[in-house]
């Protein structure tokens, strides 16, 4: 007795394309999505990080067969000899650093003035929290990391980049960086330029010496490489703590990097001049009470609209309005201060435009990292801290006429994205504030 197509899992239709609509039809991407991947069709060649896996069909359970029993069992050991495979990387995409935590523990930020060049402003730099020395460059590297600049010619490890903690933790899990705890000192293990390891001028740097070949050094001699595991708990720490970063944060700075986002640390807010205490917060009736102020307050007897002549309906919305129209103004006069965790931490760019790391637009997101365990529901007045906190940001040209409310109430006057981590599951919601 022969079998419907619905009996075999592994049979499947047959769609006539001409059958199917424009829109109902499967492109060739989300046809290949739609497939099962097949472990056996993955054959390790010299360039295996280039190469995916092919989809094939995926049966959905037991046929009680000796030859589906054979075909799985090839897949498993087809998927544990890829799982198992050693990666390798190569040298243009690999590079070593060094952990020193205390070198730039007493630079002074004050002295790190953003400088203008060619109109543009050199982003802040967060000297004092940058604890990994780059031995050398690489092209995954390229957008990460800063060179502290002003140093004296005879500084060690001058012109250097170092990484943020995120920076360093996030090469380290994509396995472009070596992390290495040293034993030997910066000074020597980054001379002056004429300067040995010992100290002394080297025989190049004088003037008619011969160059001697150096003994081959071992490089353990000067550190040991660092586990994933140390760096998390070298790197990983408190807000607010030099030289690290927390757990949530870093957590945001992995996803948005991995989803191809440029993204740096936003400068520290400026200290407000003192101001006096904030009133009481108060409650929602008190709040809309406030609102109604003595022009726009309805009449306790009579008609809602008074009577008169009008030559304009301007003065008779102003008596019908219950709540005045919110007016956006350029530069925000509410006195909220920002406050953890509802402030902006990072300036994240899209990546489909001319960015680097020293010259970059405006971001095109500001975002704030709180944590679903340690903190509630956002107030009013944290939520609109942290809006005036973010500069204006006008809607594109071909949202004006009256057909285009919605994207200009989406988009907003200024907005800001709060991405609320609970357990690793990042969700990414938008404030905005709107006129209308």
């Amino acid at each position: 007795m022969a079998l419907d197509d619905d009996d075999i899992p592994t049979a499947a239709p047959v769609v006539d394309p001409s059958s199917q609509d424009a829109e109902g039809a499967l492109t060739a991407d989300e046809a290949l999505e739609e497939e099962a991947q097949d472990f056996r069709l993955f054959f390790k060649t010299k360039n295996i990080s280039a190469q995916t896996i092919r989809k094939g069909e995926k049966d959905f359970e037991s046929h009680g067969t000796q030859k589906q029993e054979n075909a799985l069992e090839q897949s498993r050991q087809a998927m544990q000899e890829v799982l198992s495979y050693t990666r390798i990387h190569t040298p243009q995409n690999w590079q070593r650093a060094w952990y020193f935590p205390d070198w730039w523990a007493d630079y002074k930020e004050e002295e790190e003035s953003e400088q203008i060049r060619d109109g543009e402003k050199k982003p802040y730099g967060h000297i004092r929290d940058r604890v990994v020395l780059l031995e050398g460059s690489s092209l995954s590297s390229k957008n990460l990391g800063r060179a502290v600049t002003g140093q004296p010619k005879d500084a060690p490890a001058r012109g250097k980049d170092w990484l943020l903690p995120e920076e360093a933790l996030y090469l380290i899990e994509r396995g472009s960086l070596d992390l290495w705890w040293p034993t030997w000192g910066l000074e020597e293990l980054f001379p002056p330029d004429g300067v040995r390891n010992d100290g002394e001028a080297s025989a190049e740097s004088l003037p008619g010496a011969e160059t001697v070949e150096a003994e081959e050094e071992d490089e353990y001699d000067k550190g040991f490489p660092l586990s994933l595991q140390a760096a998390y708990s070298l790197l990983i720490g408190d807000d607010g703590e030099r030289g690290k970063i927390s757990l949530q944060k870093f957590q945001v700075y992995s996803h948005l990097k991995r989803a191809s986002y440029n993204i740096l640390r936003a400068p520290p807010t400026l200290e407000k001049p003192p101001m006096s205490p904030a009133p009481a917060p108060l409650s929602l009736w008190q709040w809309f009470s406030s609102l109604l102020s003595s022009e726009h307050k309805p009449q306790p007897f009579g008609p809602l609209v008074q009577p008169g002549l009008y030559r304009s309906y301007i003065p008779i919305y102003k008596q019908m309005a219950i709540i005045p129209r919110h007016k956006p103004l350029t530069t925000p006069s509410s006195p909220f201060e920002t406050s953890d965790p509802f402030a902006v931490h990072f300036h994240i760019w899209k990546a489909a435009q001319k960015w680097s790391k020293l010259r970059h637009p405006a971001p095109d997101f500001y975002v704030a990292i709180v944590d679903a365990q340690e903190s509630d529901v956002p107030s009013f007045e944290e939520i609109t801290a942290l809006i005036d906190a973010t500069p204006p940001a006008p809607g594109k040209p071909e949202w004006t006429g009256p057909g285009r409310l919605y994207p200009r109430l989406k988009h907003g006057h200024r907005n800001a994205i709060v991405a609320v981590v609970d357990h690793g599951i990042i969700n990414y919601m938008r404030f905005a504030e709107g006129a209308f």
